[in-house]
């Protein structure tokens, strides 16, 4: 499908440029707008923002035994990765929204400790993780009891597998990779007809990064708050943030059509993560959580997007 088909689908994104996010990213006319601590932010004339930084493509190893699943690494996919039961929720309830589990099968790429893949294993579906981390990729393996292949998904080993899944996810992993629109491609080669690709990430037409321009706008480039803790050039960091719109075109240009597409309100880890990070106080925690529970639900600030395709 080419742009200007797209762009004439989709009348309501007057004066957005569609572009091709994956060969901006080799465009040496474009300069960075924000410059920060872990990174440089680009955008581009049609507004796309993304970093001059491309983790390494290395090949990849076969799983490593479980020699460096340390104490603290299992503590860290328990105690944090996976401490969010609200987010486990909305992942597995999106999936029910859009169809039937038991008897799918079901890709999670980037499936980290495997607790999502679990819930779907539970529920009758045939499940397979994708996911590069050794130790993530070894305690999903032998935790939750299925396979787990470390390779990407771009890489040429999954064309056996293309047309086989009824359900691929991508849960907080788009805005981690080198070319956003590659990874849509094969994600979508991999479904079924009628098959779904359902997406959540960070948005950038939201609260949070818009604030976070406005604060680097407003203190010129010393004050972008929001904007450091959203892109990294740290291996795996965020290397771009979609808006709506955006990722509306990506999944078309993916061959997807857009079965929902909306803000949500969600953060990676429990309020009390934050928290103690913030002030430090078992005490103060316990005070304040009640306090930030009900600031929330007052004003519910919808960070995040929940984007689902569906194979045609």
């Amino acid at each position: 499908m080419s742009l200007s088909l797209i762009a004439l689908r989709n009348p309501h994104l007057k004066g957005w440029q569609m572009e091709d996010f994956d060969s901006l990213k080799h465009n040496p006319t474009i300069s960075a707008k924000y410059k920060l601590s872990n990174a440089n932010v680009f955008v581009s004339a049609g507004g796309f923002h993304f970093i001059d930084h491309l983790d390494p493509v290395e090949e990849i190893s076969p799983i490593i035994d479980g020699s460096a699943l340390t104490d603290g690494e299992v503590a860290y996919i328990e105690k944090s990765l996976q401490s969010n039961p609200d987010r486990l929720e909305h992942q597995v309830g999106a999936v029910r929204r859009n169809g039937e589990i038991s008897g799918k099968k079901v890709l999670d790429i980037g499936c980290g400790g495997g607790l999502f893949l679990s819930k779907m294993k539970q529920a009758g579906a045939e499940v397979l993780g994708i996911e590069l981390s050794d130790t993530r990729a070894y305690y999903a393996k032998t935790r939750h009891g299925f396979e787990v292949v470390k390779r990407t998904i771009e890489d040429a080993y999954w064309q056996a597998h293309h047309g086989t899944f009824d359900i691929v996810t991508l849960w907080d992993v788009i805005e981690h990779v080198n070319y956003p629109l590659a990874t849509l491609r094969s994600a979508a080669d991999m479904l079924k007809s009628g098959g779904v690709l359902l997406i959540d990430t960070p948005c950038r037409d939201a609260f949070y990064h818009r604030f976070g321009e406005f604060t680097y706008w407003l203190s010129r480039g010393k004050y972008p708050t929001f904007l450091n803790t959203m892109y990294s050039a740290k291996p795996f960091g965020h290397k771009q943030i979609f808006s709506l719109a955006e990722m509306k075109s990506a999944l078309e240009m993916a061959g997807l059509e857009v079965a929902e597409l909306r803000r949500f309100h969600e953060l990676s880890f429990p309020y009390s993560f934050y928290l103690k990070k913030l002030v430090k106080s078992e005490l103060l925690v316990k005070l304040l959580l009640p306090i930030v529970h009900i600031f929330f639900i007052i004003f519910p600030i919808r960070n995040k997007m929940l984007a689902v395709g569906r194979k045609k």
